[in-house]
């Protein structure tokens, strides 16, 4: 018979720990933050860069400003 797992996507690497709740929502903020972005300065869309908590880079014209934790602005 076919399984009947969900399709977690980033969050497959956990596997059955941690609850499907957390997973799920481990998921959506994950998702946000590599999701692709514009930058403020030049207008690229791609994948920024965080550099740290809070701290985000264009990989195109390598300016860095603030934004959130997990999503750049």
């Amino acid at each position: 018979m076919p399984s009947k797992k969900k399709d977690m996507g980033i969050a497959k690497r956990f596997g059955p720990r941690y609850g499907y709740s957390l997973r799920k929502r481990w998921k959506e903020v994950m998702e946000k933050r590599y999701a692709e972005y514009r930058c403020p300065y030049c207008g690229k869309v791609s994948v920024m860069r965080r550099i740290s908590v809070g701290i985000w880079q264009c990989p195109k014209c390598e300016t860095i400003w603030a934004g959130g934790a997990y999503t750049p602005f």
